[in-house]
């Protein structure tokens, strides 16, 4: 699941048809497009009523998550009839005040969530968790962290995350993006928005680097050096090393590489949203994610440090990359990646890429083989029915029927296929089936739960629980998953563990917060 980074022009075209901003206004202004939130408001101090004045303070509260006053500073500043530009800045703070409506806002430390009470209170305590361990283990890497906090949204839906955001529905639908740094603040949305939930931690951490890199360069990266530095960076909050790509993204990569069909760089512009298919979009990150990895193995774990200061001072990205990596050689550069990446061992297997299904959805039509291949999906849907009908071995035929002959069974048949094993008491061939599925396919929650259920089964206390907390980082709204790590930890003596995870029970069975309960820290 994808995240991004939008440049300040854009999404946010701070411009009133014949305004200049001056005095402290047009300082804060300067500092909040380098994205420097604390200077910006060491320059709100003392500020009139002038037109420039109130615009720069509506931008202001804008940034700070003070939306209704930023709608109200910005009407003020310019009046009844704005220009068209203004209009759309007008627009785009109403759909904020109303996207954010019945939120709440919870702080610890620098990180400030504002959310909407109910299921979503199960993500808080990982989100402060994850953001402080970014800030703590990434940002060191790159540059100095912003002054001032961070700033985060988790919106209950895919609408107020696309209200919020400005970004076209389509897009969101296309190309899997559904967060977003931009305007000094985080917004995510939450992965019960999602048919079969997300990596959202990932992508917390994915949309804090963001920050990170725009406030280290004074928002000068290009998109593909940010996507680059945030997809490669992002799992570092809780691995010490870079991971290797999703299976389908290095089968997509090899197979583009060997066709020569790789994503130039300026198709990236001005942003990955706007790729035309979330296979493209797929291989952009990829691309981009390895060419960060590749200049760090090349000029050391501060490579990219000292690209982003060259970018900040003015450098073109490419320029900076190459300085860093190559002696200032571009070419030298793209042509050392390149053949890198040929020396690495690729999955070469045809593998499919998950599909963004926003809202509702069987475990069918979020599949990403038997979603769009209706001749397999029927040999699924009868399977289904003599399963139940507890007729175990001819519904191991039919499930059978819908492999493929050019790849291997998609997530949502390989649960189906381990079901069918257990029925028929084969369990160690319906644990094989499940952890070859994850190998190819980590992102499905449902083959985490079925092979956590079936690891338990055979006594296997840790795996069982690695499986569980694994489903659960995907889709942390399921409470028999939350049920069953309760149980684990209670019977591994871990107290607090387990009345956290009964705690998030309560909330999903409930719907809400159980108010007799304080939250964990």
């Amino acid at each position: 699941m994808k995240s991004l980074y939008l440049p300040a022009a854009l999404l946010f075209s701070w411009c009133f048809a014949g305004f200049a901003f001056a005095g402290n206004a047009k300082q804060g202004e300067a500092c909040l497009e380098r994205m420097d939130l604390s200077c910006a408001q060491s320059n709100a101090t003392g500020l009139g009523s002038s037109t420039e004045d109130l615009g720069f303070q509506a931008r202001l509260a804008f940034h700070e998550q003070r939306f209704g006053d930023a709608l109200r500073l910005l009407k003020s500043a310019v009046g009844p009839t704005p220009d068209a530009a203004t209009q759309k800045e007008v627009d785009l703070y109403k759909a904020t005040v109303e996207a954010t409506d019945g939120f709440v806002r919870e702080t610890r430390g620098d990180v400030s969530v504002m959310y909407l009470p109910g299921t979503d209170e199960v993500l808080l305590d990982d989100t402060f968790v994850t953001l402080q361990a970014a800030h703590d283990r990434i940002g060191p890497r790159l540059g100095s962290a912003p002054p001032g906090g961070v700033r985060v949204e988790i919106y209950p839906t895919a609408a107020r995350f696309i209200a919020a955001s400005g970004i076209p529905a389509e897009s969101v639908r296309t190309t899997g993006v559904v967060a977003l740094s931009k305007w000094s603040r985080l917004l995510v949305t939450s992965p019960r928005a999602l048919a079969r939930g997300y990596a959202w931690k990932d992508t917390l951490a994915h949309e804090y680097i963001h920050y990170i890199v725009a406030y280290n360069t004074a928002d000068r990266a290009p998109v593909w050096l940010q996507e680059g530095v945030a997809r490669s960076h992002e799992v570092l909050w809780r691995v010490d090393t870079f991971e290797d790509l999703p299976a389908y993204q290095q089968s997509m990569l090899a197979n583009a590489l060997a066709g020569d069909s790789l994503v130039p760089l300026e198709r990236m512009h001005p942003s990955m949203a706007f790729l035309p298919s979330a296979e493209m979009a797929a291989l952009a990150f990829a691309q981009v994610a390895t060419m960060v990895q590749f200049l760090q193995n090349s000029a050391g774990d501060d490579a990219t440090k000292r690209v982003l200061s060259e970018v900040k001072s003015g450098t073109d990205a490419l320029a900076a990359v190459a300085n860093v990596g190559t002696h200032g050689d571009a070419n030298a550069f793209m042509s050392g990646w390149k053949q890198w990446l040929r020396s690495l061992k690729f999955v070469s297997r045809q593998l499919a890429a998950m599909p963004t299904v926003i809202g509702g959805g069987d475990d069918l039509s979020t599949d990403p083989l038997l979603s769009n291949r209706q001749d397999l999906a029927g040999f699924a849907r009868l399977g289904d029915l003599l399963l139940e009908a507890q007729k175990a071995t001819a519904a191991l035929v039919e499930y059978k029927k819908a492999i493929p002959e050019d790849e291997p069974a998609s997530p949502a048949l390989a649960v189906r296929l381990a079901r069918a094993y257990r029925a028929l008491g084969q369990e160690p061939e319906a644990i094989a089936v499940l952890s070859d599925s994850i190998r190819d396919y980590p992102e499905y929650a449902t083959s985490r739960k079925e092979l956590g259920d079936l690891l338990l089964r055979a006594g296997d206390r840790p795996g069982a629980t690695a499986q569980y907390l694994a489903s659960a980082d995907i889709n942390p709204f399921d409470p028999a998953v939350q049920s069953a790590l309760a149980a684990l930890y209670d019977a591994a003596g871990n107290v607090p563990q387990a009345e956290r995870r009964r705690r998030y029970e309560r909330i999903l069975r409930t719907g809400g917060s159980d108010p007799s309960k304080g939250r964990s820290h």
